[in-house]
């Protein structure tokens, strides 16, 4: 399954708008905040059509999962789920187990996860993560107006920064690219995205500069922004692109027209049953282009690489 899939679920009362574009997308919020109701609408629609007294226009096929149906477990529930868009209600607790994470990243479906807590079993992008914000509410209209507004797109600039230390997950190719350049400043591998926390309190030095891998850093960030809000006073920024190997084909190093087609529209080409996480296909992509025995196949979808 790949590309954006629209939506617009609405009552007389209330209208949702918004885009899935990635295999797993994560809603939080406060409770009294639409997530409950936004599922039921959807749910209710999926039952009784439009005698529900919603109506749910997509371009996608959907999947409601609310709660635990008697005798019958997740597992039969989501079998035979194909290229579906599944939204998953809080409060099932199998979401935080290995053994449905594994399943997510093998199914070929979408998930949308209603749920306060990260998923640290799953690799997905800090953009993937939303709270629903009301966007119009007047006296003269009836409906409200929402959509997903993400809640980790920037941290906050802390001007001036020197960057005494940088923190990298790298700790190989990325790794020795940081090193080189910042070859003035102490250049520390946190030796994997879920150690960076750990070291940054380790960390006695001010001015520091952490980069992370966005596309999979989802799970980790809330940790990592608590983190440098409680400690201003070390003046962190970070930097969270969508991987090193991303930073490279952006840089136009390769130059190549179908490089920059994929990078404007990335979710047109990366199909998430082999590709779990963006940061996997953007490492292919770069394999495919830069070597020289290799060529890349006409139809890039397949995104295989074949012997000259």
């Amino acid at each position: 399954m790949k590309g954006k899939y629209e939506f617009e679920v609405r009552s007389k009362k209330v209208v949702f708008r918004f885009e899935i574009k990635r295999n797993i997308t994560v809603i939080k919020g406060d409770s009294a905040s639409g997530k409950t109701t936004l599922l039921n609408m959807m749910y209710e629609y999926l039952l009784n059509g439009r005698e529900s007294g919603f109506t749910v226009s997509t371009n996608a096929k959907y999947y409601v999962y609310l709660r635990d149906m008697p005798g019958r477990s997740w597992q039969e529930t989501f079998e035979p789920l194909k290229n579906t868009v599944i939204f998953i209600e809080e409060n099932n607790n199998f979401i935080f187990s290995r053994e449905f994470a594994e399943y997510v990243l093998s199914s070929g479906n979408y998930f949308v996860f209603i749920s306060r807590s990260p998923l640290k079993m799953l690799p997905y992008s800090i953009h993937e993560i939303y709270e629903i914000k009301t966007r119009k509410k007047q006296a003269d209209v009836r409906q409200v107006f929402c959509d997903f507004q993400e809640l980790y797109s920037n941290f906050p600039d802390v001007k001036n920064n020197r960057m005494s230390v940088v923190v990298t997950e790298d700790s190989n190719s990325g790794y020795e690219f940081y090193s080189a350049l910042f070859e003035k400043n102490e250049v520390i591998s946190a030796e994997g995205n879920s150690n960076i926390v750990n070291v940054l309190k380790e960390q006695t030095a001010k001015n520091m500069f952490v980069i992370a891998d966005g596309a999979v850093f989802g799970s980790m960030v809330e940790d990592c922004f608590e983190f440098v809000v409680h400690n201003l006073d070390k003046r962190i920024s970070m930097w969270m692109p969508e991987s090193f190997e991303y930073i490279l084909l952006k840089a136009g190093i390769i130059q190549n027209n179908k490089i920059d087609a994929i990078l404007d529209n990335p979710s047109e080409y990366i199909e998430c049953k082999r590709y779990p996480s963006w940061e996997r296909f953007f490492t292919e992509i770069l394999i495919c282009f830069s070597d020289e025995k290799y060529k890349y196949y006409k139809t890039f979808e397949s995104l295989l690489c074949a012997s000259v």
